[in-house]
């Protein structure tokens, strides 16, 4: 299993401290009074789960080898993350220099697109083993899901602490660049690395106990078909 780097490290703003050049007091009071607070938003768009069952049951388990050995793959869900970001941090110029002053307004749109759950092709939709197998791969959705909305919800309290409300300088591209360099190589990996971290809540739902108890599901429905594959 991935560790998640430590939160401790990811809230360090070394590349972001403002820039130390000798502004003019007059202009630093103009930013200080004039600029927004800080506002960090981190979202969560909804995206539509779907639903295949095109590929078999040996399709599904060479996708997904099972920790346990002689189970197979009966149904899978895979995700992907997705990430936008929107910059739209209002700014001063500076009246005599190419300079800008700006406090960050961020939004980030976290999504799980596609998230896709599959049932393998040898139990027909509208059947009993059909229901059961997407009725567990829905858990594994639920886990995502709610994994994701507690990233996020994280994700915006490191953001407006590492960020505070402190006035940043520099040419605008320069100011946009390392706001980016600070999301894309902090934050985003460890956004991702929650995502990996939910493995063991996977695990905790593909139990030996579970795949056994497929075996007298629907009436051994799901029996009759492993059998029938040996």
């Amino acid at each position: 299993m991935r560790v998640a780097r430590s939160l401790a490290v990811l809230l360090s703003l070394c590349a972001l401290a403002p820039l130390a050049q000798a502004q003019s007091p007059s202009w630093k009071t103009t930013c200080e009074s004039r600029l927004p607070a800080t506002a960090i938003e981190v979202k969560t768009a909804p995206a539509p789960i779907r639903f295949t069952h095109h590929r078999s049951v040996a399709e599904l388990t060479s996708v997904q080898k099972l920790p346990h050995q002689g189970f197979h793959t009966l149904g899978l869900t895979e995700m992907r993350l997705g990430t936008r970001i929107d910059y739209r941090s209002p700014s001063l110029t500076h009246p005599d220099e190419p300079l800008a002053c700006t406090r960050p307004h961020i939004v980030v749109t976290l999504s799980l697109d596609p998230h896709v759950v599959s049932v393998a092709s040898e139990f027909p939709e509208g059947g009993c083993a059909h229901r059961s197998i997407r009725e567990h791969e829905m858990r594994h959705v639920k886990v995502n899901q709610h994994t994701l909305d507690d990233t996020a919800t994280r994700m915006r309290q490191g953001l407006l602490a590492s960020f505070g409300n402190k006035v940043f300088y520099g040419t605008p591209a320069e100011l946009e660049d390392r706001f980016n360099r600070h999301i894309q190589g902090e934050w985003l990996p460890w956004v991702k690395a929650q995502m990996d971290h939910t493995l063991q809540l996977h695990r905790e739902i593909d139990t030996p106990q579970e795949y056994a108890r497929n075996r007298t599901a629907c009436n051994g429905e799901i029996a009759r078909v492993l059998d029938a594959m040996r």
